[in-house]
């Protein structure tokens, strides 16, 4: 048997194993740094792209009278529900206009239809019931408020009337003909239940009492938002539940789009993370070849 007992060996070995070491280190190190950088996604400049929507145009017009602050939807008031609604549809549209009415007595667009669905969301979780003073629930004037916002091209229309139907107004049914007549998709949503609950007073922070000293309880209309559907060819949907099942309400809209689709060209920002994937990558199959000794 031969022995070897050389330093000048053992110390050439125990290099070459502190090499190979090292690049293996290298490697792997790398591997982590690149996988780093992709996970805090790289962006350089932009880019536009080619995104496939459908026309139309939806309106909400929702009502924002004191009524809707009364809390008989679970423990939160129609108008929060409502809100959570209408931010669950906005999500599931697929590139329509989106535009929104607030009324009361009086009415006015908040933002007229556009596919900045972000600045729609943003602008409806401010909602309160505090932006209009005078009282009521003048639907007429909000249909047509709506009605006025659409633009004149020929594409699918609908409006979503969210509202609990209490102190209605006048009504001014010939807006309901024009709903007809331009064939308008109107989706009556009454919101509350038919219970009711208190009213709560604002100015006082207290519960409303009427002349004789009660409570004053409002309730679901139903009978009055069921008439306005019917009245404009519409369809009914009653919210009594916090997270209501919202499918066909979503299906409707969306089918009556098919077949008007366009082609529209936007600017995003450019992501560069399948640079640092790559190189990560390499790094990593460069980590599991390295032999070792």
């Amino acid at each position: 048997k031969l022995f070897v007992n050389s330093p000048e060996l053992l110390t050439t070995g125990s290099n070459k194993y502190l090499t190979i070491f090292n690049f293996k280190f290298f490697f792997l190190k790398n591997t982590f740094i690149a996988l780093i950088i992709a996970l805090s996604n790289p962006i350089y400049g932009t880019k536009k792209v080619d995104v496939l929507s459908k026309d139309g145009e939806v309106m909400i017009c929702l009502d924002i009278s004191n009524s809707m602050n009364v809390n008989d939807i679970g423990d939160e008031s129609r108008l929060e529900v409502s809100k959570r609604i209408l931010n669950g549809i906005i999500n599931k549209l697929e590139g329509q206009k989106i535009g929104i009415c607030l009324f009361a007595a009086d009415g006015f667009v908040q933002i007229p239809p556009t596919r900045d669905y972000q600045s729609v969301k943003v602008l409806l979780s401010d909602v309160k019931t505090t932006f209009l003073s005078r009282q009521g629930t003048n639907v007429s004037a909000a249909l047509e408020l709506a009605m006025n916002s659409f633009t004149k091209s020929e594409i699918p229309k609908s409006i979503l009337l969210v509202t609990d139907g209490e102190n209605h107004t006048y009504e001014e049914k010939g807006v309901y003909e024009l709903i007809k007549k331009d064939k308008v998709l109107l989706y009556a949503i009454g919101v509350g239940s038919e219970t009711g609950g208190p009213v709560p007073d604002l100015s006082t922070r207290s519960l409303k009492i009427d002349e004789k000293g009660n409570l004053v309880i409002s309730k679901l209309n139903v009978d009055f938002v069921k008439n306005l559907a019917n009245a404009c060819n519409g369809k009914l949907m009653r919210i009594d539940s916090a997270y209501p099942n919202l499918t066909s309400l979503l299906t409707e809209i969306n089918l009556r789009s098919k077949g008007y689709f366009r082609n529209l060209k936007i600017e995003v920002r450019q992501s560069l993370v399948e640079y640092p994937v790559f190189i990560g990558f390499v790094f990593f199959i460069l980590f599991l070849f390295t032999p070792i000794l």
